[in-house]
Protein backbone atom coordinates (compact mmCIF):
# COMPACT_ATOMS: atom_id res chain seq x y z
CA UNK A 1 0.00 0.00 0.00
CA UNK A 2 1.40 3.39 -0.47
CA UNK A 3 2.11 5.86 1.62
CA UNK A 4 -0.56 8.62 2.52
CA UNK A 5 1.78 11.53 3.02
CA UNK A 6 1.83 13.55 0.07
CA UNK A 7 1.64 16.84 0.78
CA UNK A 8 -0.74 17.79 -2.44
CA UNK A 9 -3.96 19.74 -2.01
CA UNK A 10 -6.86 19.87 -3.86
CA UNK A 11 -7.84 23.75 -3.96
CA UNK A 12 -11.62 23.85 -3.31
CA UNK A 13 -13.62 27.74 -2.95
CA UNK A 14 -16.79 26.82 -3.52
CA UNK A 15 -19.54 24.19 -3.18
CA UNK A 16 -18.67 21.62 -5.84
CA UNK A 17 -22.67 20.30 -5.79
CA UNK A 18 -24.02 23.91 -7.22
CA UNK A 19 -25.38 24.04 -10.19
CA UNK A 20 -23.05 26.25 -12.76
CA UNK A 21 -25.25 28.53 -15.11
CA UNK A 22 -23.05 26.97 -18.30
CA UNK A 23 -20.28 25.18 -19.60
CA UNK A 24 -21.30 22.29 -17.39
CA UNK A 25 -21.61 18.84 -17.44
CA UNK A 26 -24.20 15.85 -15.53
CA UNK A 27 -21.99 13.15 -13.99
CA UNK A 28 -24.18 9.51 -12.95
CA UNK A 29 -21.67 8.15 -10.78
CA UNK A 30 -22.99 5.06 -10.95
CA UNK A 31 -22.23 4.31 -14.32
CA UNK A 32 -18.83 3.88 -13.32
CA UNK A 33 -18.85 1.76 -10.48
CA UNK A 34 -17.50 -1.75 -12.16
CA UNK A 35 -17.66 -4.26 -9.19
CA UNK A 36 -20.36 -3.29 -6.65
CA UNK A 37 -20.63 -7.20 -4.57
CA UNK A 38 -17.27 -9.18 -5.16
CA UNK A 39 -14.09 -8.90 -3.91
CA UNK A 40 -11.72 -8.96 -6.65
CA UNK A 41 -8.22 -8.82 -5.96
CA UNK A 42 -5.80 -7.08 -8.33
CA UNK A 43 -2.90 -8.55 -9.58
CA UNK A 44 -0.83 -5.71 -8.65
CA UNK A 45 -1.57 -5.53 -5.04
CA UNK A 46 -2.51 -8.70 -2.78
CA UNK A 47 -2.60 -7.16 0.70
CA UNK A 48 -3.61 -3.77 -0.57
CA UNK A 49 -7.23 -4.75 -1.65
CA UNK A 50 -9.61 -3.04 1.30
CA UNK A 51 -12.70 -5.17 2.48
CA UNK A 52 -16.14 -3.06 1.94
CA UNK A 53 -18.99 -2.48 4.44
CA UNK A 54 -21.91 -0.85 5.24
CA UNK A 55 -19.95 2.26 5.93
CA UNK A 56 -17.79 2.48 2.88
CA UNK A 57 -20.78 2.03 0.38
CA UNK A 58 -21.00 4.90 -2.25
CA UNK A 59 -23.12 7.74 -1.54
CA UNK A 60 -26.83 8.44 -1.88
CA UNK A 61 -26.20 11.55 -4.08
CA UNK A 62 -25.07 9.97 -7.57
CA UNK A 63 -26.15 12.55 -9.81
CA UNK A 64 -24.02 15.89 -9.54
CA UNK A 65 -22.88 18.74 -11.59
CA UNK A 66 -19.45 20.33 -12.51
CA UNK A 67 -18.32 23.32 -14.13
CA UNK A 68 -15.36 22.19 -16.73
CA UNK A 69 -14.52 25.20 -17.61
CA UNK A 70 -13.71 26.72 -13.98
CA UNK A 71 -12.75 23.55 -12.14
CA UNK A 72 -10.48 24.77 -9.32
CA UNK A 73 -7.98 21.59 -10.36
CA UNK A 74 -7.51 19.46 -13.04
CA UNK A 75 -7.71 16.99 -10.51
CA UNK A 76 -10.95 18.14 -9.11
CA UNK A 77 -13.32 15.84 -11.38
CA UNK A 78 -11.43 13.12 -10.78
CA UNK A 79 -12.15 13.60 -7.02
CA UNK A 80 -15.49 14.40 -7.33
CA UNK A 81 -16.21 11.09 -8.82
CA UNK A 82 -13.49 8.69 -6.61
CA UNK A 83 -15.31 10.15 -3.89
CA UNK A 84 -18.79 8.84 -4.61
CA UNK A 85 -17.71 5.24 -4.87
CA UNK A 86 -17.32 2.29 -2.34
CA UNK A 87 -14.09 2.60 -0.29
CA UNK A 88 -13.63 -1.15 -1.70
CA UNK A 89 -13.73 0.46 -5.21
CA UNK A 90 -11.19 3.16 -4.51
CA UNK A 91 -8.70 1.19 -3.69
CA UNK A 92 -8.99 -1.25 -6.52
CA UNK A 93 -8.78 1.36 -8.86
CA UNK A 94 -5.29 2.82 -7.60
CA UNK A 95 -3.89 -0.62 -9.43
CA UNK A 96 -4.90 1.19 -12.99
CA UNK A 97 -2.01 3.72 -13.48
CA UNK A 98 0.76 5.68 -11.59
CA UNK A 99 -0.57 8.61 -11.46
CA UNK A 100 -3.96 7.12 -9.54
CA UNK A 101 -2.52 5.46 -6.90
CA UNK A 102 -0.29 8.93 -6.26
CA UNK A 103 -3.79 10.62 -6.00
CA UNK A 104 -5.97 7.96 -3.90
CA UNK A 105 -2.80 8.47 -1.65
CA UNK A 106 -3.03 11.83 -0.86
CA UNK A 107 -3.88 13.15 2.65
CA UNK A 108 -6.25 16.04 0.41
CA UNK A 109 -7.98 13.02 -1.14
CA UNK A 110 -8.15 10.89 2.17
CA UNK A 111 -10.01 14.25 3.90
CA UNK A 112 -11.97 15.03 0.90
CA UNK A 113 -13.84 11.06 0.85
CA UNK A 114 -14.40 11.26 4.64
CA UNK A 115 -15.94 14.54 4.28
CA UNK A 116 -18.25 13.52 1.58
CA UNK A 117 -19.10 10.56 3.04
CA UNK A 118 -19.91 12.36 6.15
CA UNK A 119 -22.00 15.43 4.67
CA UNK A 120 -23.67 12.85 2.76
CA UNK A 121 -25.14 10.51 5.28
CA UNK A 122 -25.29 12.07 8.60
CA UNK A 123 -26.14 8.14 9.27
CA UNK A 124 -22.45 7.39 8.48
CA UNK A 125 -20.82 9.59 11.44
CA UNK A 126 -20.77 6.71 13.98
CA UNK A 127 -17.90 4.41 12.93
CA UNK A 128 -18.85 0.45 12.86
CA UNK A 129 -17.37 -1.54 14.93
CA UNK A 130 -17.48 -5.12 16.30
CA UNK A 131 -16.64 -7.25 19.23
CA UNK A 132 -14.24 -9.27 18.06
CA UNK A 133 -13.98 -13.45 19.97
CA UNK A 134 -9.98 -13.93 20.80
CA UNK A 135 -9.18 -17.21 18.86
CA UNK A 136 -10.03 -17.91 15.55
CA UNK A 137 -9.43 -21.98 14.42
CA UNK A 138 -8.45 -20.92 11.05
CA UNK A 139 -4.93 -22.61 9.34
CA UNK A 140 -4.15 -19.41 7.26
CA UNK A 141 -3.65 -15.78 7.70
CA UNK A 142 -5.17 -15.06 5.03
CA UNK A 143 -8.30 -17.19 6.48
CA UNK A 144 -7.98 -15.16 9.14
CA UNK A 145 -8.48 -11.45 7.17
CA UNK A 146 -11.24 -12.79 5.59
CA UNK A 147 -13.40 -13.40 8.70
CA UNK A 148 -14.00 -9.37 8.21
CA UNK A 149 -15.27 -9.65 4.85
CA UNK A 150 -18.56 -8.26 5.39
CA UNK A 151 -20.12 -11.13 4.03
CA UNK A 152 -18.60 -13.07 6.83
CA UNK A 153 -20.84 -10.98 9.74
CA UNK A 154 -23.61 -8.67 9.21
CA UNK A 155 -24.32 -4.91 10.44
CA UNK A 156 -24.91 -5.50 13.86
CA UNK A 157 -22.93 -4.02 16.79
CA UNK A 158 -21.37 -7.31 17.81
CA UNK A 159 -18.97 -9.95 15.60
CA UNK A 160 -18.50 -13.40 17.69
CA UNK A 161 -15.78 -15.70 15.63
CA UNK A 162 -15.75 -18.96 17.01
CA UNK A 163 -15.47 -22.23 15.85
CA UNK A 164 -16.47 -25.77 17.42
CA UNK A 165 -12.65 -26.92 16.85
CA UNK A 166 -10.03 -27.89 19.19
CA UNK A 167 -7.10 -26.03 18.83
CA UNK A 168 -6.76 -22.52 17.84
CA UNK A 169 -4.65 -21.50 15.30
CA UNK A 170 -4.40 -17.21 15.73
CA UNK A 171 -5.01 -14.88 18.56
CA UNK A 172 -6.30 -11.54 18.40
CA UNK A 173 -3.57 -10.36 20.99
CA UNK A 174 -5.33 -6.38 20.69
CA UNK A 175 -5.95 -3.15 18.77
CA UNK A 176 -4.77 -0.05 18.30
CA UNK A 177 -6.09 2.54 15.95
CA UNK A 178 -7.57 0.55 13.35
CA UNK A 179 -4.36 -2.15 13.35
CA UNK A 180 -4.70 -5.83 14.44
CA UNK A 181 -1.89 -7.66 16.79
CA UNK A 182 -2.65 -11.48 16.00
CA UNK A 183 -0.53 -14.40 17.42
CA UNK A 184 -0.20 -17.74 15.37
CA UNK A 185 0.21 -20.61 17.23
CA UNK A 186 1.78 -22.66 14.41
CA UNK A 187 4.52 -19.94 13.47
CA UNK A 188 5.15 -18.82 16.72
CA UNK A 189 5.14 -15.22 14.84
CA UNK A 190 3.09 -12.34 15.53
CA UNK A 191 0.93 -10.22 12.47
CA UNK A 192 0.61 -6.88 12.70
CA UNK A 193 -2.84 -6.33 10.27
CA UNK A 194 -5.07 -3.64 8.62
CA UNK A 195 -8.25 -5.62 8.37
CA UNK A 196 -9.81 -2.72 5.87
CA UNK A 197 -6.60 -3.03 2.98
CA UNK A 198 -5.50 -6.72 4.25
CA UNK A 199 -2.05 -5.20 4.67
CA UNK A 200 0.05 -6.79 7.38
CA UNK A 201 3.53 -7.12 8.49
CA UNK A 202 4.92 -10.23 10.25
CA UNK A 203 7.33 -9.89 13.34
CA UNK A 204 9.25 -13.09 15.25
CA UNK A 205 9.91 -13.34 18.38
CA UNK A 206 13.99 -12.36 19.27
CA UNK A 207 13.63 -15.78 21.14
CA UNK A 208 10.96 -18.54 21.98
CA UNK A 209 10.50 -17.59 25.28
CA UNK A 210 7.43 -18.87 27.03
CA UNK A 211 7.81 -16.70 29.58
CA UNK A 212 7.01 -13.64 27.87
CA UNK A 213 3.08 -13.75 27.68
CA UNK A 214 0.07 -11.35 27.84
CA UNK A 215 0.95 -8.50 24.87
CA UNK A 216 0.00 -4.81 24.90
CA UNK A 217 0.04 -3.17 21.63
CA UNK A 218 -0.05 0.92 21.43
CA UNK A 219 0.52 2.81 18.20
CA UNK A 220 0.58 6.62 17.56
CA UNK A 221 -1.01 8.66 14.53
CA UNK A 222 -0.38 12.12 13.41
CA UNK A 223 -2.71 14.27 12.49
CA UNK A 224 -4.53 12.46 9.75
CA UNK A 225 -5.19 9.47 11.80
CA UNK A 226 -2.62 7.54 9.97
CA UNK A 227 -0.24 5.26 11.67
CA UNK A 228 3.27 6.67 12.33
CA UNK A 229 4.89 3.74 14.99
CA UNK A 230 3.43 1.03 17.08
CA UNK A 231 5.13 -0.89 19.86
CA UNK A 232 4.41 -4.63 21.35
CA UNK A 233 5.06 -5.21 24.87
CA UNK A 234 4.77 -8.80 26.62
CA UNK A 235 5.16 -9.22 30.07
CA UNK A 236 7.02 -12.25 32.39
CA UNK A 237 4.33 -14.03 33.96
CA UNK A 238 6.05 -17.04 35.08
CA UNK A 239 7.35 -16.13 38.31
CA UNK A 240 6.80 -15.59 41.76
CA UNK A 241 5.35 -12.07 43.05
CA UNK A 242 8.17 -10.00 42.61
CA UNK A 243 9.08 -5.98 43.05
CA UNK A 244 10.13 -5.68 39.51
CA UNK A 245 7.66 -5.74 36.12
CA UNK A 246 9.91 -7.59 33.90
CA UNK A 247 9.12 -7.17 29.91
CA UNK A 248 10.14 -7.14 26.52
CA UNK A 249 9.08 -4.54 23.76
CA UNK A 250 9.51 -4.20 20.10
CA UNK A 251 9.84 -1.18 18.79
CA UNK A 252 8.40 -0.60 15.46
CA UNK A 253 11.26 2.79 14.64
CA UNK A 254 14.08 0.67 15.11
CA UNK A 255 12.66 -2.85 14.17
CA UNK A 256 14.26 -4.69 17.59
CA UNK A 257 13.44 -6.26 20.95
CA UNK A 258 14.75 -4.66 24.25
CA UNK A 259 14.24 -6.37 27.77
CA UNK A 260 13.13 -4.32 30.74
CA UNK A 261 13.50 -4.81 34.88
CA UNK A 262 11.46 -1.93 36.29
CA UNK A 263 10.91 -1.71 39.99
CA UNK A 264 7.40 -1.35 41.53
CA UNK A 265 6.88 -0.22 44.98
CA UNK A 266 4.58 -3.30 46.08
CA UNK A 267 5.46 -7.40 44.73
CA UNK A 268 3.11 -8.14 41.80
CA UNK A 269 2.04 -11.23 40.23
CA UNK A 270 -0.03 -10.37 36.38
CA UNK A 271 -3.10 -12.19 36.49
CA UNK A 272 -3.54 -14.94 33.78
CA UNK A 273 -5.74 -13.67 31.18
CA UNK A 274 -5.89 -10.24 32.08
CA UNK A 275 -5.37 -7.59 29.85
CA UNK A 276 -3.67 -5.73 28.97
CA UNK A 277 -5.96 -2.85 29.00
CA UNK A 278 -4.64 0.03 26.53
CA UNK A 279 -6.02 3.74 28.05
CA UNK A 280 -4.76 6.99 26.55
CA UNK A 281 -1.55 4.87 25.19
CA UNK A 282 -0.58 3.40 28.06
CA UNK A 283 -0.91 -0.04 29.04
CA UNK A 284 -2.45 -1.69 32.28
CA UNK A 285 -1.84 -5.33 33.58
CA UNK A 286 -3.96 -6.80 36.43
CA UNK A 287 -1.96 -8.06 39.46
CA UNK A 288 -2.53 -10.10 42.39
CA UNK A 289 -2.97 -7.25 44.55
CA UNK A 290 -6.66 -6.08 42.90
CA UNK A 291 -5.15 -3.62 41.12
CA UNK A 292 -3.02 -2.61 37.51
CA UNK A 293 0.59 -1.87 37.00
CA UNK A 294 0.50 0.72 34.19
CA UNK A 295 3.09 0.88 31.73
CA UNK A 296 4.01 4.06 28.81
CA UNK A 297 5.38 2.11 25.97
CA UNK A 298 6.07 5.88 24.48
CA UNK A 299 7.39 7.51 27.72
CA UNK A 300 11.28 7.63 28.75
CA UNK A 301 12.66 7.08 31.12
CA UNK A 302 10.80 3.60 31.37
CA UNK A 303 9.16 3.11 34.64
CA UNK A 304 5.73 1.33 35.91
CA UNK A 305 3.51 2.11 38.55
CA UNK A 306 0.26 0.57 40.49
CA UNK A 307 -3.14 1.97 40.44
CA UNK A 308 -5.56 0.15 42.65
CA UNK A 309 -9.26 -1.01 41.56
CA UNK A 310 -12.27 0.58 43.79
CA UNK A 311 -12.13 0.60 47.26
CA UNK A 312 -15.74 0.26 48.24
CA UNK A 313 -16.26 -3.19 45.19
CA UNK A 314 -17.33 -6.29 46.03
CA UNK A 315 -13.63 -7.93 46.71
CA UNK A 316 -15.36 -11.21 47.84
CA UNK A 317 -16.74 -11.57 44.51
CA UNK A 318 -13.17 -10.79 42.73
CA UNK A 319 -11.59 -12.98 44.65
CA UNK A 320 -14.14 -16.47 44.50
CA UNK A 321 -14.41 -16.03 40.56
CA UNK A 322 -10.92 -14.41 39.75
CA UNK A 323 -12.22 -11.38 38.57
CA UNK A 324 -14.76 -12.82 35.95
CA UNK A 325 -17.51 -10.65 36.87
CA UNK A 326 -16.06 -7.71 36.50
CA UNK A 327 -14.85 -5.03 33.79
CA UNK A 328 -12.14 -2.15 33.36
CA UNK A 329 -11.47 -0.48 30.03
CA UNK A 330 -11.37 2.69 28.17
CA UNK A 331 -13.84 4.22 26.81
CA UNK A 332 -14.28 7.60 24.73
CA UNK A 333 -11.46 9.54 27.69
CA UNK A 334 -12.95 7.63 30.14
CA UNK A 335 -11.53 4.73 31.98
CA UNK A 336 -13.74 2.83 33.72
CA UNK A 337 -14.58 -0.23 36.55
CA UNK A 338 -18.57 -1.71 36.03
CA UNK A 339 -19.37 -5.09 38.44
CA UNK A 340 -21.77 -7.70 38.30
CA UNK A 341 -23.38 -9.66 41.38
CA UNK A 342 -22.96 -13.13 40.63
CA UNK A 343 -25.78 -14.44 42.03
CA UNK A 344 -29.38 -12.83 41.48
CA UNK A 345 -29.90 -12.91 45.09
CA UNK A 346 -27.51 -10.07 46.48
CA UNK A 347 -28.69 -6.66 46.34
CA UNK A 348 -27.37 -4.75 43.63
CA UNK A 349 -26.76 -5.97 40.36
CA UNK A 350 -24.77 -3.86 38.38
CA UNK A 351 -22.21 -1.00 39.64
CA UNK A 352 -20.31 1.46 37.81
CA UNK A 353 -17.30 3.45 38.88
CA UNK A 354 -15.53 6.45 36.32
CA UNK A 355 -11.45 7.06 37.05
CA UNK A 356 -11.68 10.62 38.46
CA UNK A 357 -7.96 11.31 39.13
CA UNK A 358 -5.82 8.99 37.11
CA UNK A 359 -2.35 10.42 38.24
CA UNK A 360 -3.96 9.81 41.71
CA UNK A 361 -5.76 6.68 41.15
CA UNK A 362 -9.13 7.90 42.43
CA UNK A 363 -12.20 6.31 41.65
CA UNK A 364 -15.66 7.83 41.70
CA UNK A 365 -18.67 5.36 42.68
CA UNK A 366 -21.27 6.39 39.36
CA UNK A 367 -24.37 3.99 40.15
CA UNK A 368 -25.72 1.14 41.60
CA UNK A 369 -28.72 -0.22 40.31
CA UNK A 370 -30.52 -3.76 41.75
CA UNK A 371 -32.46 -6.03 39.70
CA UNK A 372 -36.25 -4.63 40.28
CA UNK A 373 -34.58 -1.38 38.57
CA UNK A 374 -34.26 -3.38 35.03
CA UNK A 375 -36.14 -3.75 32.45
CA UNK A 376 -36.36 -4.85 28.37
CA UNK A 377 -38.55 -4.88 25.57
CA UNK A 378 -37.57 -8.34 24.65
CA UNK A 379 -40.39 -10.60 26.68
CA UNK A 380 -38.13 -13.24 27.33
CA UNK A 381 -34.99 -11.73 28.44
CA UNK A 382 -37.86 -9.60 30.56
CA UNK A 383 -39.19 -12.90 32.26
CA UNK A 384 -35.28 -14.06 33.05
CA UNK A 385 -34.37 -10.56 34.41
CA UNK A 386 -34.77 -11.50 37.84
CA UNK A 387 -32.57 -13.99 37.71
CA UNK A 388 -30.01 -14.12 35.67
CA UNK A 389 -26.48 -14.41 35.11
CA UNK A 390 -24.99 -11.39 33.30
CA UNK A 391 -21.24 -11.63 32.36
CA UNK A 392 -19.65 -8.42 31.81
CA UNK A 393 -18.18 -8.54 27.90
CA UNK A 394 -16.90 -4.77 26.72
CA UNK A 395 -17.87 -1.27 26.74
CA UNK A 396 -19.70 0.01 23.42
CA UNK A 397 -16.14 1.77 22.35
CA UNK A 398 -17.97 5.07 21.16
CA UNK A 399 -20.97 5.70 23.53
CA UNK A 400 -20.75 5.99 26.80
CA UNK A 401 -24.18 4.76 27.94
CA UNK A 402 -23.39 1.50 26.84
CA UNK A 403 -22.80 -2.09 28.38
CA UNK A 404 -22.55 -5.66 26.37
CA UNK A 405 -23.14 -8.27 28.42
CA UNK A 406 -23.08 -12.19 28.00
CA UNK A 407 -26.93 -13.55 29.25
CA UNK A 408 -25.74 -17.27 30.66
CA UNK A 409 -29.28 -18.41 30.54
CA UNK A 410 -30.36 -17.41 26.86
CA UNK A 411 -27.08 -17.71 25.32
CA UNK A 412 -27.13 -14.36 23.83
CA UNK A 413 -25.11 -10.80 24.31
CA UNK A 414 -27.38 -8.23 25.56
CA UNK A 415 -26.86 -4.25 25.67
CA UNK A 416 -27.60 -2.28 29.25
CA UNK A 417 -28.33 0.99 28.84
CA UNK A 418 -26.77 2.42 32.05
CA UNK A 419 -29.16 6.01 31.78
CA UNK A 420 -32.46 4.01 31.28
CA UNK A 421 -31.36 1.20 32.70
CA UNK A 422 -32.80 -1.30 29.68
CA UNK A 423 -31.63 -4.19 28.77
CA UNK A 424 -31.82 -5.45 25.31
CA UNK A 425 -30.50 -8.65 22.98
CA UNK A 426 -27.94 -7.06 21.23
CA UNK A 427 -26.75 -10.40 19.46
CA UNK A 428 -27.80 -14.12 18.79
CA UNK A 429 -24.45 -15.48 18.80
CA UNK A 430 -23.68 -18.57 16.48
CA UNK A 431 -21.90 -21.39 17.68
CA UNK A 432 -20.60 -22.01 21.48
CA UNK A 433 -20.73 -19.27 24.00
CA UNK A 434 -20.06 -21.02 26.94
CA UNK A 435 -16.40 -19.47 27.78
CA UNK A 436 -17.41 -15.79 26.64
CA UNK A 437 -16.06 -13.25 28.95
CA UNK A 438 -14.52 -9.90 28.40
CA UNK A 439 -11.14 -12.15 29.05
CA UNK A 440 -11.60 -13.34 25.39
CA UNK A 441 -13.53 -10.25 23.62
CA UNK A 442 -11.76 -7.23 22.21
CA UNK A 443 -13.59 -4.67 20.92
CA UNK A 444 -12.29 -3.10 17.33
CA UNK A 445 -13.77 0.07 15.69
CA UNK A 446 -13.59 0.04 11.82
CA UNK A 447 -11.76 3.33 10.67
CA UNK A 448 -13.01 5.53 8.05
CA UNK A 449 -10.07 5.63 6.32
CA UNK A 450 -7.14 2.64 6.05
CA UNK A 451 -3.53 3.26 6.58
CA UNK A 452 -0.88 1.81 6.12
CA UNK A 453 1.09 -0.25 7.97
CA UNK A 454 4.90 1.49 9.26
CA UNK A 455 7.50 -0.85 7.56
CA UNK A 456 10.77 -1.44 10.61
CA UNK A 457 14.11 -1.57 9.29
CA UNK A 458 15.64 -4.63 8.72
CA UNK A 459 18.77 -5.33 10.90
Amino acid sequence: MSNLNSCNQIHNDGDHNQIPTQNHVTIHSENIIPFQSKVIAPTCSIEGNPSSDSSFLGHPDDTFTYDIHNAPDPDSLLYEILSRLPLKSVFQFKCVCKYWRTLIARRSFSRFYIARMLTANAALASLPFRIMYRYIYVKKIQGVLDLFRPENYNSSLVFLSRDLELFASFKVLAVSNGLILIWSFSDKVYHVCDPVTRQRVTLRRKRDESIFNWEGFVSRVNEDNVVTSYRIVRVETYLPPSNYLSLDMYTSETGKWVDYRLPCPNPILPRYGAGPLSFNGILHWFVNHHGMVAFDPYKDPKSCRLIPFPADRDVQSEVTHDGLYRLCEGCQGKLRFFQVAPDASLFYCFSMWDMKDYEKGEWCSEFKVTRSDLSSSDPELESWLMKATFLPLSFHPLDLDIVYLRCVELACVVSYSIQNRRLDVACKAAGVIDALSWRVVVPFVVPRWPTPIPISPVP
